[in-house]
């Protein structure tokens, strides 16, 4: 089993939730994608106009998943995959260590347990 200390964890978690915005996670995909991108390019490809691409480039920057080089006036954009090791890492872990899909019993009994859970919670 893999182990992970409380900084590690907490990096990750940073990690996910700065990936856990649909605009962010396409922007990481257009990079993965298409390699270094250019601030233009990255507008034209993506369809998210200014200022809100600047803002969520920079929650990419913060979080060190991606990396800025600047040509004369043009700033361009790509991925720094070392940054999601530890993630990665985790997330492989998890999925190997996932039991099979349930069957149709299974799954039967557990929308009734978390049912169960979501009517508990609506009455506290």
């Amino acid at each position: 089993m893999t182990r992970f200390t409380e900084t590690e964890l907490g990096t990750i978690a940073t990690l996910l939730k700065a990936l856990a915005h649909d605009v962010r996670l396409k922007l990481v995909h257009t990079l993965l994608e298409r390699g270094e991108t250019s601030v233009g390019e990255l507008e034209s490809l993506t369809g998210i106009g200014q200022p809100g691409l600047s803002q969520q480039l920079a929650i990419l920057r913060k979080a060190e998943l991606v990396r800025t080089r600047r040509d004369a006036k043009l700033v361009f954009y790509s991925l720094v995959p070392e940054t999601l090791q530890g993630t990665a890492k985790l997330l492989r872990a998890l999925s190997a260590s996932s039991p099979e899909a349930p069957g149709p019993e299974q799954a039967g009994a557990r929308s009734r347990v978390l049912g169960s859970a979501a009517s508990f919670a609506k009455m506290v």
